[in-house]
């Protein structure tokens, strides 16, 4: 429409003003119908041109939403991909810090791992180097040492094994021999500065000796055969009236006198009863009430054993007077019974608890020798 010119515009309303005219003068159907077919045609061209332009507007239109549509769905999808990839690489980037953070945790265990081990094979080389030092000092020692020093170093074991034996076994017999030969060697080596060594252990070895006649060994061997001999003890038992029955010839009439005076004493004797009433009734034990009395005598001599070794003299003397009373009370009169209440009162005046010497002036004074000695060697190198 914008194409055509204002001429042909002007052409077609003159023709559309003339139409009244030719109807006016009556011309045939025919004439007009051929007179009106040149003037559409013009009409027609700009209405086809119209709707094709139209459609291809509609058509742009549409081809527009197609590719703005397929643009945005494009972009949803690059913003989902972006998303996705931004996810995974801050994923990968917190895995990577957690590798890295493990990885320079492990390298600081591995530098304190290092470290430690250089200080524990420092340590371990300054170690090696005190105890190279220390052997050194005792081979240069070793190979200075002569028969005089060993023999001294046998006189200060020795007298070490005497005080052990002096306060620990309480063995004033051992001691004393052990002193005895440490005194031997120290005569051996002819030294005049050992006289106070000597005499110190003559003191000693004296003391001891006083110590030793309590034979405490003996003693406790005598309590521990008391205790077996306390198995063999009749318990006291009720006495029972058993009449004599004489058999014997009544030949002569003194005899059947004397057979019948007798009789009738011991029949008398059978009425009568005497009772002490200041002392208890013992009643008759029950078999199993006499073997709970042996192993409770059996047990006073032990108490008594461990009270000799412990040196406690109280504990000692209440034990023995205990099982002495009990052999009164319930065991029968005999002569086995005697013996062992003898032997109980025997054991009863032995001392217990006392002190053994102090024997260690003759350790300390060898030690001060030994030392001097030392120095004077020493001091000669």
């Amino acid at each position: 429409m914008s194409g055509e010119k204002p001429e042909d515009n002007k052409e077609i309303t003159k023709v559309e003003e003339q139409e009244p005219a030719v109807v006016s003068v009556s011309e045939p159907p025919s004439s007009k119908k051929t007179a009106e077919k040149p003037s559409s045609k013009p009409a027609d061209k700009p209405k086809k041109s119209s709707n094709v332009l139209g459609l291809l507007a509609l058509l742009i239109a549409i081809v527009a939403l197609l590719v703005v549509g397929w643009m945005y769905q494009q972009d949803q999808l690059n913003a989902a991909q972006t998303q996705n990839l931004s996810k995974s690489v801050t994923a990968e980037l917190r895995s990577l810090t957690a590798s890295q953070a493990e990885f320079n945790a492990l390298i600081s265990a591995q530098r304190e791992a290092l470290a430690q081990l250089r200080s524990d094979s420092s340590a371990r080389l300054d170690a090696l180097s005190r105890r190279s030092q220390g052997l050194e000092v005792t081979v240069q020692s070793l190979a200075t040492v002569d028969r005089r020093d060993w023999l001294l170093a046998e006189a200060e074991y020795l007298l070490r094994l005497a005080n052990q034996r002096a306060q620990l076994s309480r063995d004033p017999r051992s001691a004393a021999r052990l002193l005895s030969s440490a005194d031997e060697i120290l005569r051996d080596l002819d030294d005049a500065a050992l006289h106070p060594v000597r005499a110190e252990l003559a003191k000693e070895i004296g003391a001891l000796q006083r110590s030793a006649e309590l034979d405490v060994e003996g003693n406790y061997l005598a309590l521990q055969a008391l205790a077996l001999e306390a198995e063999k003890l009749k318990i006291y038992k009720a006495p029972s009236y058993e009449p004599v029955v004489v058999e014997q010839e009544q030949s002569g009439w003194q005899q059947r006198l004397e057979g019948g005076i007798t009789a009738a004493w011991e029949k008398l004797r059978s009425y009568i009863r005497i009772r002490h009433h200041e002392q208890n009734f013992r009643a008759q034990l029950a078999p199993e009430q006499e073997a709970a009395l042996r192993a409770s005598l059996q047990l006073m001599f032990e108490q008594a054993q461990l009270a000799l070794l412990a040196n406690r003299p109280a504990l000692y003397q209440r034990a023995l007077e205990k099982s002495a009373a009990w052999l009164n009370r319930y065991y029968q009169l005999d002569e086995h019974r005697d013996a062992l209440l003898e032997q109980i009162t025997t054991l009863a005046a032995v001392p217990v608890g006392t002190e053994i010497a102090d024997i260690s002036a003759s350790m300390a004074s060898l030690k001060e020798y030994i030392k001097s000695n030392r120095w004077q060697k020493e001091a000669r190198q």
